[in-house]
């Protein structure tokens, strides 16, 4: 067994609540054990990485997100700023014509 201990920490006791069996699984094989039989498993059957694979596709999302964004505000912007000008060219014109 990886760990024998009696004790159980904090995020153990989150890791039986998320997975009693992932729990079970790192306290008796260990981690690093754990990755190994993964990889060769992933080997085997010739899975590819797909955790890289997804934080690309957020990357990717999120900066197009964050493009579109700051798009969206620059336009909201550029609006106030026209509002405010128009308003005071009519204060100016109503001023002037009495």
């Amino acid at each position: 067994m990886y760990k024998d201990s009696k004790t159980i920490s904090a995020s153990e006791v989150n890791q039986f609540t998320y997975c009693a069996y992932q729990w079970y699984y790192t306290r008796l094989y260990g981690p690093s054990t754990l990755r190994q039989l993964a990889r060769e498993r992933n080997e085997k059957y010739e899975y590819h990485d797909v955790t890289q694979s997804r934080f690309s596709k957020g990357n990717r999302f999120h900066s197009s997100y964050h493009f579109w964004y700051r798009v969206k505000r620059a336009f909201i912007l550029l609006f106030i700023w026209l509002v405010v000008l128009f308003c005071i060219y009519f204060i100016m014109q109503v001023m002037q014509h009495g």
